[in-house]
This record gives C-alpha cells, structure tokens and sequence, in this order.
C-alpha cells in the first residue's frame, strides 16, 4: 500500500473510534444536528425546522 492509503486508512480508523467513543459516553447532540436544514442553511437564514425521532434511547 501506499503511503496516501495509509494516511486515509489512518484518518478513516480515527473518525471510526472517535463515533463509537461519542456514542459510548453518550455525549448530547450538537444542536445544529437537531434541524431538517443543512448547517450551511442554517448560518445563511438562521432557520431550523426541529426533526422528530431524534430521541436518544436510555440503556
């Protein structure tokens, strides 16, 4: 392999661990992931349409 797929395998493990972490010590959502509206919508028009079924489940 080369060294650039090491470098994307490398950076690709580290954003898998870091969303299995998240998950495990069940951090809260950032709020602009609680709106439909992209984040690049939401800095332009300052609109956020609440999404439903967003509630985390309790273990």
């Amino acid at each position: 392999m080369s060294k650039r797929m090491w470098i994307l395998f490398t950076l690709l493990s580290v954003l898998v661990i870091a969303g299995i972490y998240r998950e495990y010590i069940n951090l809260p959502l950032p709020q602009h992931l609680n709106c439909k509206e992209s984040m690049l919508v939401q800095m332009f028009s300052d609109k956020c349409t609440p999404r439903d079924g967003l509630i985390r489940k309790s273990n």
